[in-house]
């Protein structure tokens, strides 16, 4: 018998030492650098990287439209909101080829839709008014983007309170474009956007997409998520390329569990019942 004990604990030491070996080997791979996605067809990965201290983006020039937003959420962020939204929407001189502009915009019947919303910002001035960069805005559907993109943009706030630390990379996909307006750029009106979260708090590492069409949605927010391996697929991108033949990250990749994202908010329902 004690030596049945014996051998359990011993097993169960080795165990937990491995999962905290793969926790920190995971840890150390979820970044934003390495989450940055690349592009298995040529014609889409000619984007300029642009460095705003608070975000990154990947800029396309045939476009006017980022392809990608990725920064990092906090608990912190969210709750401390001190800033005001001030809706001083300029160009990015940051661009080399020059963003696009607000009069391309003007009377286009498409709003000025934030990749980076501005209400992840507003822990900061500086941050928040940022977000108005051109740079970082896309044509957008108003019924979309004042409904279920807000929805989600919402949601992923939630996320960030409960999981402390997430990744977000979002942006337009160019597989499908609508039309284009302006006539100083011709920006390109995205069919889709998709949007990445990854929660990087130890020890509950997971990664869930989404991929909307740039329409008036009606359906629960959830039967627009994927796995990110899934969203691989559907968009040509790929995640954190770097690593693919890592268990770890195959793992993140391919599972998508909505119930890992919902649990905490389960447990609050199921209290707040009692």
């Amino acid at each position: 018998m004690k030596r049945s004990k014996f051998i359990f604990f011993w097993t169960l030491i080795f165990l937990l030492a491995i999962e905290n070996v793969f926790s920190q080997d995971l840890k150390s791979i979820l970044t934003i650098n390495n989450a940055i996605p690349s592009y298995k067809l040529k014609k889409e990965r000619k984007l300029e990287v642009v460095d705003h201290k608070y975000y990154k983006l990947g800029y396309s020039e045939k476009h006017e439209v980022a392809g990608w937003v990725a920064y990092l959420l906090t608990k912190d962020m969210v709750i401390n909101q001190k800033s005001g939204r001030k809706n001083r929407f300029k160009e990015d001189k940051k661009v080399s080829t020059g963003s696009a502009s607000v009069s391309d915009y003007k009377y286009s019947g498409y709003d000025k839709g934030h990749i980076c919303p501005n209400a992840d910002m507003s822990f900061s001035q500086e941050a928040q008014d940022l977000t108005f960069l051109m740079s970082n805005i896309a044509p957008q559907i108003h019924s979309f983007n004042s409904g279920k993109w807000k929805e989600l943009e919402t949601k992923v706030r939630e996320w960030a309170i409960e999981n402390d630390s997430i990744i977000i990379i979002s942006g337009a996909l160019f597989d499908s474009i609508i039309t284009t307006i302006g006539k100083k750029n011709k920006v390109s009106v995205p069919y889709r956007f998709y949007k990445v979260i990854i929660d990087i708090s130890y020890p509950s590492y997971k990664a869930i997409g989404f991929v909307m069409e740039n329409k008036k949605l009606n359906e629960d927010l959830y039967n627009y998520s994927m796995s990110l391996s899934d969203l691989e697929t559907f968009t040509g991108m790929i995640f954190f390329s770097d690593f693919n033949q890592k268990e770890s990250i195959k793992n993140l990749k391919y599972n998508c569990s909505i119930r890992d994202w919902e649990r905490k908010n389960l447990k609050q329902k199921n209290k707040t019942k009692k």
